[in-house]
């Protein structure tokens, strides 16, 4: 079966703005698509959210074919195509194979992504929490436990859970309205004394991070645009208005001082965002905003708010179309 623009637009248009891949407050047929991280085998071990960089190559391709994607002075100034669907490519969580395997297809194909990233790679701990409790749920032992936030947590096939509240120790964390990341740096020590995955280099691209060096590297490429993932990758609308504020704030500094320019957009972690959140970080220049699950019904006078959809290699039901389109040879 052939590709064609019509199957692509069909499927965009019909069938996948009913399940929200369109920005809720665009009339310019615009598609904001959402990926995490890039891997040699698309393994679902770790991470349901990875593509194998063949198949992403795959994608890119099919995307620069038969779609218009925007680059960062496009969406700016509102150029959009009239013929083919706008397509913008999002990254979340800066990690090192964003680098290492999905920039050089995105140059390959001079195709725009915008890189949403975290200060975590100043930290000690130079990992996201959940990727840690991720790896450690899939070799640690049950009934293995970790202590936070006052509760136990043990693994119960493979899943870290409180057998009081029978709540997942991720879902707790994400609820969580503390600052900062001492707790969760915490926990990460914990995580590791259980499996100290950093010594296994056959999971370095689950966990790894950018550093400064691969940021401000990568800042420089034509077809990047680097914005803030907050600094601690909080889920930011539990948070405080002002710590959540703050942290933005302490994220937007760190990657100015990396990539001596401005940064004017952020993608929110987890999605996870207040109205007042949005409104605050407007007014200190953030305004490109990216979501998930637009959460107001305001009918899209928020002009500088865009919802995304994150395609993965998972879905099924009505999302299931564009991943097999993408896949067709």
């Amino acid at each position: 079966m052939g590709i064609t623009f019509q199957n692509i637009n069909k499927v965009i248009s019909g069938k996948l703005i009913k399940n929200g891949l369109y920005s809720k407050n665009t009339d310019k047929n615009l598609v904001i698509i959402m990926f995490h991280g890039i891997d040699k085998i698309e393994s679902k071990r770790y991470n349901l959210r990875f593509y194998s960089k063949d198949n992403f190559e795959k994608q890119i391709a099919l995307f620069k074919k038969h779609c218009n994607i925007l680059t960062h002075d496009d969406f700016a100034n509102d150029r959009y195509s009239t013929q083919k669907p706008n397509i913008i490519i999002t990254f979340d969580d800066g990690y090192l194979n964003n680098y290492t395997y999905a920039l050089p297809v995105l140059e390959k194909y001079n195709a725009h992504a915008w890189y949403f990233i975290t200060g975590i790679g100043s930290m000690d701990k130079k990992m996201l929490w959940a990727d840690a409790v991720d790896i450690v749920e899939n070799h640690g032992k049950e009934k293995t436990k970790v202590h936070i936030g006052g509760q136990d947590f043990e693994i119960v096939n493979k899943v870290f859970i409180n057998k009081d509240t029978n709540i997942q120790l991720k879902k707790f964390i994400k609820q969580s309205n503390r600052p900062g990341y001492a707790e969760k740096e915490n926990l990460i020590e914990q995580l590791l004394s259980i499996f100290d995955f950093t010594k296994d280099n056959n999971i370095n691209d689950y966990w790894q991070l950018m550093d400064e060096g691969q940021i401000a590297e990568t800042g420089k490429s034509k077809v990047i645009t680097i914005g803030s993932h907050g600094f601690y990758h909080n889920n930011l609308g539990s948070l405080a208005n002002a710590d959540a504020v703050a942290e933005v704030l302490k994220s937007k500094i760190y990657l100015e001082n990396i990539l001596q320019k401005e940064v004017r957009s952020i993608g929110f972690p987890d999605g996870s965002y207040t109205e007042l959140l949005n409104h605050d970080l407007f007014h200190l220049g953030f305004n490109k905003q990216f979501v998930v699950n637009y959460q107001f019904s305001d009918e899209g006078k928020k002009n500088y708010v865009y919802d995304r959809f994150g395609l993965y290699s998972y879905m099924g039901n009505e999302h299931q179309l564009l991943h097999k389109i993408l896949h067709l040879k």
